[in-house]
């Protein structure tokens, strides 16, 4: 997975591989990113982000350029990619 100009995160994308081990245990400090984390997930499988954000709000008001979300991942050995 990965993202940018999501939120507070800035225009290089930020990538995350949650399938390394069969648990992924996410951990850090108040502001880190965590709920950032979950938020793209969300928005790239189901268009809305977990926390209750409206689509306008994703998007870095600081540079103003469009969010990218991507999502990749195999179910029963058929490999999909997600980009909102």
């Amino acid at each position: 997975m990965r993202w940018k100009n999501f939120l507070s995160t800035g225009n290089n994308f930020t990538e995350i591989q949650l399938d390394k081990d069969s648990t992924t245990l996410i951990i850090g400090e108040n502001g880190a990113g965590k709920s950032t984390i979950l938020d793209a997930l969300c928005f790239g499988l189901f268009g809305k982000a977990f926390r209750n954000i409206n689509k306008t709000q994703l998007v870095n008001t600081v540079n103003g350029t469009a969010a990218m979300v991507e999502v990749e991942f195999t179910v029963h050995g058929s490999d999909y990619i997600i980009r909102r």
